[in-house]
This record gives structure tokens, C-alpha cells and sequence, in this order.
């Protein structure tokens, strides 16, 4: 990363490069070999003003595949001022009750809509305590292609979906409040599905309890409510995480999880479980000399994967990896814990 100043200003420049090859197509699991590449510059700009308030802008320059022709784009503009106590922003941040919430075990219930390519306005305040947040969602610049979502290549055509978020603590407890009124924006294929066009409400407190983390919450969208209590315990080098939720949609499924990390010198161990079966286990081990092996399953024993990375030192590392999606329905680069590409992989990455 490096930093220039311009008329007082701060400059910051810092970004990724990757090339390797891969010999797998993701989409079919077909032997396809096929080497490739990706850049991503970031440019932050700093200015520090009267009254203890910052102005700051950022975004991200993105030039991907191993093609010379291709356009660079851009993502994650964002635009801030902020002090102490307050803020605001405009562009890729978090809509209010995204940014406060946090959900208690896997509720249904809870799907408050993920700021991804639309454009958000954020004012934050802390009031007594709490820091309030209200946002206004602007998706009429954004447009879904057949390629990203169910539906044909239209624009958003909404400014004014808003959602509120409330968090902070009283004494022993913390808590949440969030709520999101109901839209139509068009489902972008990713991060968002139909139960993020809801309106919704999510309230949550958590504590400390003889050393084990409780936490209990409480979320409700048309479909129906989603209650939930969880408690993480450390022991050592150990902790143990457990969640159950009771669903009040007819006919839904209670759902429950449990979570052990473990982590100690250079082994790493995480196994988790669901009330699906849907269990997944990651292995890492520091071999020391910069070498690290990473090794597990996922998906219930349906994807495997394993690699081993070589730390050059100075932002560089090599990595050699095999992945198998069994069904072959996790995109290029998330197979795994490791977000692994699918087959052999082999891979030098960059930080600057």
C-alpha cells in the first residue's frame, strides 16, 4: 500500500493481482484446462475538515480473466462524512438493519435484504448509548441481466425502500432492533432471495453468563416468526457454539446447529453440524518455513478439498489446491471453507 498527499488530502493506493491455471469447468465439472487472472486496484481518499468531521470516498477497480481486451470496472463507490459520534454514507455500505443485525442460530424469519449493487444512503447516530441507524435504498441505476436473475435484463425502479437499525448495551446486556419496510426491487441472483422483499423485523439481546456468551432473538416477516436462543462456551483452546430456533411457519422445521472451533499452535479444527445433516469439517496446520495445509469437506461430505500455501514473504504467496464439487452447483472460486476453484489449481497472489 502506499500514500500521497494532494492538497492535504490523504491518497491511499493497495490492490490484488492473481494468475494460475485451473483445469476444471465449474459449471459442468468437465476437464477444461485454461489459465487465469485478476487485478483489483482500491483508491481511498481522506480529507480531514472543521469540527472533527472526515470526508472520505472510495473504490474499487476491478480487471478480471486473462484476456487483454477486457474493460476494467468499477465497484464499491462509496462515499462518507463522518466524526465521532456520526455518519453518513452513500454508495456500497450496509442498509441500517443489516449493519445492527446479527441473526441468533439460522432463522428463516430474518432475511433483511443485503445492500449488492444498489445504491445506499446511511445516516448513523449515537444517542444515550445507541447507535441508530436509518437508510434509503436507490436501485433504479441497477440493472439485473437474464445472465444474474430469474427474470429478463430490466432496471430497478425503486428509491425509497428504508430500514432502521438500533443497537448498543445497558448494563450486563446488549441489543438489536432492526426493520426493513417491504419492496419490489428485482432479485439480483445472488445475495438476495424473495423473503428479502418482506417487510421484517428482527429483535435480539445478548450476555455473559458464568463465561458462556447467550444470546436470545426474535424475527417475524409474512411468512412468520423465527425464535431463537444460542450460546458459545470457550474452553481453552476450544469453543463449542449451539443454536436452536422454533419456527412458526406452518409446516416449517425447527432448526438447530452446533459449531466447535478449535485452535491451538499451528492446528486449526472447526466441525459444525445442522439439523439437515448438512455437516462440514476444516483442517489447517502450519508446517512452519511459510507452508500451511488446509484440508476438508463440506456440503455433507459431498465437496472435499485440500492445499497447501507457500508464504513468499512481502504480500506473495503460492498455492497449489484440488477441489471437488460433487454437484457441481458452488460457483469458480467457492468450494469449501478456502473458496477453493473446482479441480487442480495452481495460483500466485499478490498484495500490495
Amino acid at each position: 500500500m502506499m500514500a500521497a498527499g494532494i492538497a492535504a488530502a490523504d491518497v491511499t493506493f493497495s490492490g490484488t493481482a492473481n494468475f494460475g491455471y485451473n483445469d476444471t469447468d465449474h459449471k459442468t465439472g468437465e476437464s477444461v484446462g485454461a489459465a487465469f487472472s485478476d487485478l483489483d486496484l482500491n483508491i481511498g481518499f481522506s480529507q480531514e475538515l472543521n469540527n472533527g468531521f472526515t470526508a472520505g470516498a472510495s473504490v474499487e477497480l476491478d480487471y478480471a480473466d486473462a484476456n487483454q481486451g477486457n474493460d476494467i470496472s468499477a465497484s464499491d463507490a462509496l462515499v462518507s462524512l463522518t466524526n465521532g459520534e456520526s455518519g453518513i454514507y452513500y454508495g456500497d455500505t450496509d442498509h441500517a438493519a443489516e449493519n445492527a443485525w446479527t441473526a441468533v442460530g439460522s432463522m428463516d424469519n430474518d432475511s433483511f435484504r443485503d445492500a449488492d449493487g444498489e445504491m445506499v444512503t446511511r445516516a448513523d447516530m449515537t444517542f444515550g448509548g445507541a447507535k441508530i441507524g436509518i437508510s434509503l435504498g436507490d436501485d433504479s441505476n441497477y440493472t439485473v441481466t437474464a445472465a444474474s436473475g430469474s427474470t429478463p435484463a430490466v432496471k430497478g425502479n425503486e428509491k425509497d425502500y428504508i430500514s432502521l437499525g438500533i443497537s448498543g448495551s445497558a448494563g450486563a446486556f446488549s441489543y438489536a432492533l432492526a426493520h426493513q419496510n417491504a419492496n419490489t426491487l428485482w432479485l439480483d441472483g445472488d445475495n438476495n432471495t424473495a423473503p428479502s422483499q418482506l417487510a421484517t423485523t428482527g429483535v435480539r439481546v445478548s450476555t455473559t453468563l458464568g463465561g458462556a456468551t447467550v444470546a436470545l432473538g426474535y424475527a417475524k416477516n409474512d411468512n412468520g416468526g423465527s425464535t431463537g436462543i444460542e450460546v458459545s462456551y470457550p474452553m481453552g483452546a476450544l469453543t463449542t457454539t449451539a443454536s436452536y430456533v422454533q419456527e412458526g411457519a406452518t409446516g416449517a422445521e425447527n432448526n438447530w446447529d452446533v459449531k466447535f472451533v478449535y485452535a491451538a499452535d499451528a492446528v486449526g479444527l472447526t466441525v459444525a453440524t445442522d439439523e439437515s445433516q448438512d455437516w462440514n469439517v476444516d483442517v489447517s496446520y502450519e508446517m512452519g518455513n511459510g507452508l500451511s495445509l488446509f484440508v476438508g469437506a463440506d456440503d455433507g461430505g459431498e465437496d472435499t478439498y485440500a492445499g497447501v500455501s507457500y508464504d513468499l514473504g512481502g504480500g506473495a504467496s503460492l498455492l497449489a489446491s484440488y477441489a471437488n464439487d460433487n454437484s457441481n452447483n458452488d460457483d469458480d472460486d467457492e468450494v469449501g471453507a478456502k473458496d477453493y476453484k473446482e479441480g487442480m489449481t495452481f495460483q500466485l497472489s499478490f498484495a500490495f
